[in-house]
């Protein structure tokens, strides 16, 4: 009799169905699986069968977890719990550690497990590091070699970038590309999307005379948009500029500068981006700098990827012999996080 009591505690647990979040559709159809988060119009959700799927928030009729999770409303109000399937169009919030609960109206749901820049708790981290080059021996000695890092470090109200990279090339023994460059960046937001900033520069390129380019500004930004999928902003302020070159005089000016930053994901999760920034001294509107990076990240495995980017510097008032224009196609394998 033990024995035949084992076997049927055993069978019964392993035909008991797991517990899982449960999405039910107003077409009907029932989803199981994870919700991961809602921070737009779309409900992600992870299933065993298709993965990490994307679901049109208006098109749910109930929704119920079976663990808790962080549940934020459009007036901004948040509480941890478990959601419970109420009526179509209604939910039922089981509050953490209280002994009571909620009925909320999946209309003014806001966001479920929202990143800390919407929370306001909590930290955001997010970056990439680059790495590529080639090199050939025999008839043609030739090696390249460029890396590029960025990190980001996001609250709700301030956002703080620090980045840099370098590149190097030789051919026959002889030097033809020696260029680096360090920045950073911090945005405090006055709202959403509205914000200030204060940015910093140190730059070097040894085949423009540029010994060392610092420059220093601040200004205002507009964040139009900011999500995993789509990224928009764009800033204009002011800068000084100092510039040390190897030989041609140095200068000194305060420019304008106006800033644009975009990424979005496009063919699944290749990510399109394009930055570029241009400065334009106060005292000769001739002397204007840009410098514009655009490009594409594809996906290998886990947070790899392989990138191709094009990389453009204009400088209209060049040091004596120089050309104005620089261009640079780079190929690289990188990290995500």
């Amino acid at each position: 009799m033990r024995l035949i009591q084992t076997i049927a505690t055993i069978s019964i647990l392993f035909n008991t169905p797991a517990v899982a979040d449960t999405v039910k559709l107003k077409n009907g159809d029932i989803l199981s699986g994870t919700v991961v988060k809602k921070e737009t119009d779309k409900l992600v959700f992870q299933t065993q069968y298709a993965g990490e799927i994307n679901i049109n928030w208006p098109d749910i009729s109930s929704l119920s977890t079976d663990k808790p999770v962080k549940v934020m409303l459009a007036n901004d109000t948040s509480f941890n719990g478990e959601i419970q399937a109420a009526e179509d169009g209604r939910a039922i919030v089981n509050l953490t550690g209280l002994n009571t609960n909620t009925d909320i109206d999946l209309k003014d749901l806001a966001y479920i497990n929202p990143s800390a820049a919407v929370s306001g708790h909590g930290v955001d981290w997010s970056g990439y590091a680059n790495v590529g080059g080639a090199a050939t021996s025999g008839n043609t000695d030739n090696s390249q070699i460029r890396f590029d890092v960025e990190g980001v470090a996001r609250t709700k109200q301030n956002r703080y970038t620090i980045g840099a990279f370098a590149n190097r090339a030789s051919a026959n023994n002889e030097s033809t590309a020696f260029n680096s460059k360090g920045y950073t960046q911090y945005d405090h937001f006055l709202n959403k999307q509205l914000y200030l900033y204060a940015t910093g520069a140190l730059e070097n390129d040894k085949f423009r005379d540029i010994n060392l380019r610092s420059s220093a500004g601040i200004g205002s930004g507009y964040q139009v948009y900011e999500t995993e999928s789509l990224n928009l902003s764009v800033e204009a302020g002011v800068n000084y500029i100092s510039t040390d070159f190897k030989q041609a005089e140095d200068d000194r000016y305060s420019s304008g500068r106006w800033a644009l930053k975009y990424d979005q994901l496009v063919f699944n999760k290749v990510k399109f981006f394009h930055q570029h920034e241009i400065l334009v001294s106060m005292e000769d509107v001739e002397n204007t700098l840009v410098f514009s990076k655009t490009g594409l990240r594809v996906p290998i495995a886990n947070n790899l990827n392989a990138s191709t980017q094009l990389n453009v510097d204009y400088a209209n008032l060049p040091a004596e012999g120089r050309k104005r224009t620089d261009k640079t196609l780079l190929f690289s394998i990188g990290y995500l996080w």
